[in-house]
C-alpha cells in the first residue's frame, strides 16, 4: 500500500480548513465518550462547542504521560472494546503501564504513516530491509517492519543475535537499506573496520536513523564509512508511531506529518503557546486517532518548528532535529528511561525498600551503557554474600526484561554515592567517561 502524498502539499488556508474541522470533531468525541477528558476541559473552564477554530486549541488542557498511566486499561478510549484490534502496553514511571488501543483504520494509518517515511529516504518493492533496534524499541520497529512490508520490501526484524551476526546478516543478505540508531550505526561502523570487512562487500544503499537525534558529524562520518545515503525520522510511539515526521531530500528539518495531527511548541515552564521558529516543547494533538485521541499531548522533546515551505515543495510544516528534553527522561539508544521508573523497579525488587541509586551512563563504541550503583547496608540488606550476588544477577535480567536494554547492577555504599543525588532524591543521573 501507498500512501497518497498529494496531502503534503496543500496551501496554508488548506491546512487551516483541515485542522480545525478534524480539531472539532476530534474535540467532540472526546468531550462525548472519554471521562477524563470532559473533566479537564471543565476544569479548564472551556467546552466542546468552544472550539470553533484553529487558534482556539490553546484553550484545551494538556495530556501527559502520567495522565495515560492514571487512565489504564481503558480510561481514554473513546470507540468499545469490540472495534479495538489490538492493544499495545508500554512501561511508566507510575504504578500503572500506559495501555494503548488501535481500530482497525488506526493501524492502517500508522502503516501508511511508516512508508511515507520509508518510501522519502528511498525505499521500494526492491528494498532490502534490516532492522537493527533494541528490544525496547519493539513498538517502533513494529511499526517500520509493517511499513516497509506495505511497500513491498523484504525485511529483515531485529533479534538478539551479535553485532558480528548482524554484520554477517548485512553482507550475506545484501542488505540494501539499513535502519537503526545512529549510535548503533557508529558502532556497527567500527565493527565493520575492526573486522576488516571491505566496504565494497555491501550492498547498502540507505541507513534510515530513529530514536536519537543524528547530528550532522555523526551523518558525514556514517554516510563517508558506509558509502550510503542518511535519512532521519522522529516519532514517538504515544502518538503516531516512527512516521510522525521524515526527512526529504533537502535535508532542512523533518516533515511533520500534518494530515494526522497539530503540532504546537510552547513554553516547557509556562505551557504558553510560542511562535513558530522559537524553541520550545513540542505537542502534538492526534485528529485522525479513533481508538486513543490525544489532546495536546506533552511530548518533552525540544526543538524549533519552521512554517514555511520546503524547497522540495512539501508544505508541511519541519521541526528541526530534537535538542534535548525538559524533563528528567533519559534516551538510551533510542529507548526512554525514567529515573522514577528505575527508582521502582528496584522498589518493587527489594520488597518495597527504597533503594538510593545512582545511574551512571558511559559511551562505549558509540553505544551508551548504563550501570546502576545501588546503595547497599545492614540497613536494607542482611542476607549473605552468595544472596547479593544472585540478586544483583536477578536485577539486571529483569532491567533487560521490563526496560529492553542490558545494566550493570553494581552494590555500592550509600556514603560513596548520596552526595551525587539531588537533594531529598532517591535516584539520581550521572555521565562518566569511559
Amino acid at each position: 500500500m501507498r500512501y497518497n502524498d498529494k496531502v503534503e502539499y496543500l496551501s496554508p488556508d488548506a491546512w487551516r480548513q483541515w485542522h480545525t474541522e478534524l480539531l472539532q470533531s476530534t474535540v467532540n468525541r472526546a468531550w462525548d465518550r472519554i471521562a477524563f477528558y470532559r473533566k479537564a476541559m471543565e476544569n479548564a473552564g472551556v467546552t466542546k462547542d468552544d472550539i470553533s477554530s484553529l487558534d482556539d486549541i490553546e484553550k484545551l488542557p494538556f495530556t501527559t504521560r502520567d495522565d495515560l498511566s492514571v487512565n489504564y486499561p481503558y480510561g481514554l478510549f473513546s470507540v468499545p472494546l469490540r472495534d479495538i484490534v489490538r492493544i499495545h502496553t508500554l512501561r511508566s514511571a507510575q504504578a500503572n503501564p500506559i495501555a494503548l488501543g488501535y481500530t482497525d483504520s488506526d493501524l492502517r494509518h500508522r502503516r501508511a504513516l511508516s512508508s511515507r517515511f520509508l518510501a522519502s529516504a528511498g525505499v521500494t518493492a526492491d528494498d532490502i530491509v534490516q532492522i537493527c533496534l533494541d528490544p525496547g524499541m519493539s513498538n517502533i520497529w513494529q511499526d517500520i517492519r509493517e511499513g516497509a512490508e506495505s511497500l513491498g520490501a523484504l525485511v529483515i526484524p531485529p533479534d538478539s543475535i551479535s553485532t558480528g551476526a548482524r554484520l554477517r546478516v548485512l553482507v550475506d543478505f545484501k542488505t540494501t537499506a539499513l535502519v537503526t540508531t545512529p549510535s548503533y550505526g557508529m558502532h556497527l561502523l567500527e565493527r565493520l573496520k575492526r573486522d576488516g570487512v571491505p566496504v565494497a562487500s555491501l550492498s547498502l544503499k540507505n541507513a534510515i536513523l530513529v530514536g536519537e537525534t543524528l547530528t550532522d558529524e555523526v551523518r558525514t562520518r556514517l554516510e563517508d564509512g558506509f558509502s550510503v545515503e542518511t535519512w532521519s525520522g522522529y516519532g514517538i510511539f504515544e502518538a503516531l508511531g516512527a512516521g510522525m515526521a521524515y526527512e526529504c531530500r533537502c535535508r532542512c528539518g523533518l516533515h511533520l506529518a500534518m494530515d494526522h495531527f497539530i503540532p504546537e511548541v510552547v513554553d516547557p515552564e509556562t505551557g504558553e503557546s510560542l511562535e513558530p521558529g522559537s524553541p520550545g516543547e513540542l505537542v502534538v494533538t492526534t485528529v485522525t486517532a479513533r481508538a486513543n485521541p490525544l489532546i495536546r499531548f506533552r511530548t518533552g522533546d525540544l526543538t524549533v518548528l519552521d512554517t514555511e515551505p520546503c524547497a522540495c515543495g512539501r508544505t508541511t510544516w519541519r521541526m528541526m532535529p530534537v535538542s534535548g528534553r525538559c524533563d528528567d527522561l533519559v534516551t538510551l539508544r533510542g529507548i526512554r528511561i525514567s529515573p522514577d521508573h528505575i527508582s521502582k523497579f528496584l522498589s518493587d525488587r527489594a520488597g518495597g525498600m527504597r533503594l538510593p541509586c545512582l545511574m551512571v551512563l558511559r559511551r562505549r563504541d558509540h553505544l551508551m551503557t548504563i550501570e546502576l550503583r545501588v546503595a547497599i547496608g545492614v540497613d536494607n540488606f542482611s542476607g549473605s554474600l552468595p544472596e547479593l550476588h544472585r540478586w544483583v544477577r536477578e536485577v539486571e535480567q529483569a532491567f533487560e526484561e521490563n526496560i529492553g536494554v542490558a545494566c550493570v547492577v553494581k552494590p555500592v555504599e550509600a556514603a560513596s554515592i548520596m552526595d551525587r543525588l539531588p537533594q531529598d532524591a532517591i535516584i539520581g543521573v550521572a555521565e562518566e567517561q569511559d
